[in-house]
């Protein structure tokens, strides 16, 4: 399945607009040049005159669907032309056979090491797509707790320790609004192993809405503890591929490629351009303005979620220019996203 961010009214097109939408999405993506409309008619054999094609097109250009750089004769895609095209006019999005062998292959001789794996399916999605890409290790869904225990450490001063799932601990000093008795306190402790345990953020977030005092301060330090370790959970990241981008015409001007090497740097910032709430066999597609982080305006984003139905999944996507081949690079994504999802069942003992 593939999922758009936004929920974007597409326009109604007849069967020559479509035809004519898809010539100038897939000559604009091969050439990075903007197309006219004699180049179409003389490609791809219209029996239609230029004349013809030129209305037809300034009709897509009315529709938002594309766009006429103005020192130029031809058109070019605008990002909801790309969403148009991703949603109707698309081939299927797959990798050949032979392509799908030779991946498979790879994998299969690599060992069964994490590090290697993330490594071999960064470096495999650069290859395949020409575009950069972004692996995740593969992590918990969410943080799970299993114990709490408050620690007095003075009258308004405690030691809030959360032992998680898999035995990690995390500690954090908490400042309290008011005073607490040690009573209270291992009061608090049992109350919230109870209540949370096998919980993560979104439960201690609704827990603390009916606190009231010095056990609002605990959860609510609680909650950021929690959510703290969700986001990090997908900063951990490998990253290949990065030259790939710089070689295109688009990044050609030293400043638009430096604002995108800075991004990659920026593990966290590029960390928040990944869907935490993608599903199942989803492949998420942002594209231009449908970002939020200025870097990628220009960029599209093919992201899928490995693991599948384990509670260990992460990410694995790639970032290009709005004009990439988008077919390719969802099929890309989904094959490598399902050859990671047999690291996690090999993590797990399956």
């Amino acid at each position: 399945m593939t999922k758009k961010p936004l929920q974007t009214a597409l326009p109604e097109l007849d069967q020559r607009a479509k035809e004519l939408l898809g010539a100038v999405v897939r000559e604009y993506i091969a050439t990075a040049e903007p197309v006219a409309s004699a180049q179409l008619v003389r490609r791809y054999r219209l029996e239609v005159s230029a004349a013809t094609v030129r209305n037809e097109l300034a009709a897509l250009e009315d529709a938002g669907l594309l766009t006429h750089p103005h020192t130029s004769a031809g058109r070019v895609p605008t990002d909801l032309g790309y969403r148009y095209f991703i949603e109707s006019l698309m081939p299927r999005a797959t990798l050949r056979h032979e392509e799908q062998v030779t991946v498979s292959h790879q994998f299969q001789q690599s060992l069964r090491d994490t590090a290697e794996w993330l490594r071999l399916a960064a470096s495999t999605l650069a290859r395949l797509t020409a575009e950069a890409s972004i692996v995740t290790t593969p992590a918990a869904k969410r943080t799970a707790l299993r114990h709490v225990e408050v620690v007095p450490i003075s009258e308004r001063r405690v030691l809030l320790v959360a032992v998680l799932d898999g035995g990690a601990v995390r500690q954090q000093v908490v400042e309290l609004g008011t005073p607490s008795t040690p009573e209270q306190l291992r009061a608090l402790s049992g109350r919230l192993t109870a209540t949370l345990a096998g919980a993560g953020a979104t439960n201690a977030r609704a827990l603390a809405e009916s606190e009231r005092g010095a056990d609002a301060d605990v959860v609510r330090a609680l909650v950021r503890m929690l959510e703290e370790l969700d986001d990090w959970r997908a900063r951990e990241l490998y990253i290949d591929g990065f030259h790939n981008i710089l070689a295109q015409p688009e990044f050609a001007q030293g400043e638009r490629s430096r604002e995108m090497l800075r991004l990659f740097e920026d593990h966290t910032r590029l960390a928040a351009i990944l869907p935490l709430g993608l599903g199942d066999g989803e492949v998420r597609v942002a594209i231009g303005s449908e970002h939020h982080l200025e870097p990628l305006r220009d960029c599209s984003l093919v992201v899928g979620r490995y693991g599948q139905d384990s509670d260990v999944v992460g990410f694995v996507g790639v970032v290009g220019p709005t004009r990439m081949d988008y077919a390719r690079s969802i099929g890309a994504v989904r094959y490598v996203g399902s050859l990671m999802g047999d690291l996690v069942r090999v993590m797990e003992g399956q």
